[in-house]
């Protein structure tokens, strides 16, 4: 998935739809650009309050390997976007 196509899942996606972006260890894969870029539209959608983000370990690391997770990007209800701006909006904190 390219910057584009999250952009347009994040945009047409129906609530509680969900997708797995990435597979692997997202810290220890930061250095590659293509995964930060992936990662970074995903946690501004999450900022905006347009998905939540989740994880799920796949596998256990060890001494010799780290973990693996699947991460997880959720659209969230347009009920609770409209609240959550409602609040910003009216300068309170939310």
């Amino acid at each position: 998935m390219n910057v584009e196509e999250i952009q347009k899942w994040i945009n047409s996606s129906k609530p509680d739809e969900s997708i797995i972006y990435h597979t692997g260890h997202l810290t220890e894969e930061r250095d590659n650009l293509e995964i930060r870029g992936k990662a970074n539209t995903f946690m501004l959608a999450a900022q905006q309050r347009k998905i939540d983000l989740f994880q799920n370990k796949v596998k256990e690391g060890s001494a010799n390997h780290r973990p693996i997770y699947e991460y997880i990007a959720k659209k969230l209800k347009n009920e609770r976007n409209k609240y959550i701006k409602h609040i910003i909006l009216k300068g309170k904190k939310v």
